[in-house]
């Protein structure tokens, strides 16, 4: 990066903010081509700003080698959004997949996608909901599909985009939910949709939609489950469902559920599976499924539960992944 031939015009670029860069670039041809479709000023503006840093491979490929789009996620919480679009969940004001990396909205600092919606946090805290409205997912009140990002809530911190439906928690630990609700998943205690946020628990720091089964760890790390429990996905020890949430482990500080198994971490880093297991996705060498939580690994940062597949990190930073491989 050091060795980069650097234009004086660089220097006085680096001093405006964005927006008064990308103005300029417009209006101005010569800043145009020499500083915002160079790719050399924004390598040199991104070794200027952060050092020498190594650049995530998952990071270059998502902004397919762009040093422009590289810096705006690494300096203006930029949401980029690509893949299929069919009921709007990309938030472009239309149906058009997109295959490359596309500015949606700016200042987010949170993205969680579900089957067909998608809900973001702002960096003041603020949620929208964009894409199919199927069941009341977005949370709008009713049921028609937004193509374009709608702001639902303020004071949201998290936000977990199920298969159909969603969860939230706000800036004080309060958990709401929305959208499809035909197995109990948002705990409300019955089967009727919610078409607008529900407050369901207080003191809740995390959430987690599946498939059709929810999972959340309160601010003193107990978890509890709620939803269907077809092949144990809440770790019961049956196959019950549940329509409240319901007190599972204690000492729990992370959870994935995927669409039909779950992952856990616990406080000491071990990691927990239950649910389906048809192509050894809970990791047990097997593929019989487990209705109770089996501990799998130990020394766990992070785990991802998807549809039918699982993967880990440990805490020297390695990925395992395990299940079906199609």
């Amino acid at each position: 990066m050091e060795n980069i031939p650097k234009d004086p015009l660089w220097e006085i670029a680096d001093k405006l903010s964005n927006e008064e860069l990308m103005t300029l670039c417009l209006t101005n041809k010569r800043y145009y081509d020499k500083v915002c479709n160079n790719k050399q000023f924004w390598y040199w503006r991104i070794y200027k700003r952060f050092g020498d840093i190594e650049i995530p491979d998952s990071l270059r490929q998502d902004c397919l080698n762009n040093p422009k789009c590289i810096w705006d996620i690494l300096t203006m919480n930029t949401l980029y959004m690509f893949g299929l679009n069919d009921e709007g969940q990309l938030g472009t004001g239309d149906t058009e997949n997109r295959s490359t990396p596309t500015n949606v909205m700016n200042d987010i600092k949170y993205v969680s996608c579900g089957l067909s919606h998608t809900g973001m946090i702002t960096t003041d805290n603020k949620l929208f909901m964009f894409g199919n409205n199927g069941n009341g997912r977005l949370g709008t009140g009713d049921t028609q599909g937004k193509l374009v990002p709608t702001n639902i809530m303020n004071n949201i911190k998290y936000v977990s985009c199920g298969l159909f439906h969603t969860g939230v928690i706000t800036t004080d630990n309060n958990l709401f939910m929305f959208g499809y609700n035909g197995n109990g998943q948002l705990g409300m205690g019955d089967t009727q949709d919610r078409s607008t946020p529900t407050n369901v628990m207080n003191n809740i720091k995390y959430v987690s939609c599946g498939g059709r089964h929810t999972g959340v760890i309160t601010t003193d790390n107990k978890l509890f489950m709620f939803g269907s429990n077809a092949n144990g996905k809440l770790g019961t020890g049956d196959k019950q469902k549940r329509l409240v949430p319901t007190n599972v482990m204690n000492n729990i500080r992370y959870i994935s559920c995927g669409r039909y198994h779950t992952g856990v971490i616990t406080t000491d880093n071990k990691l927990f599976m239950f649910g389906f297991n048809g192509y050894g996705q809970l990791g047990t060498e097997d593929t019989q499924d487990r209705s109770i939580p089996t501990n799998v690994m130990n020394d766990i940062k992070y785990v991802s539960c998807g549809a039918n597949h699982t993967g880990v990190i440990i805490t020297d930073n390695k990925l395992f992944m395990f299940g079906q491989n199609r």
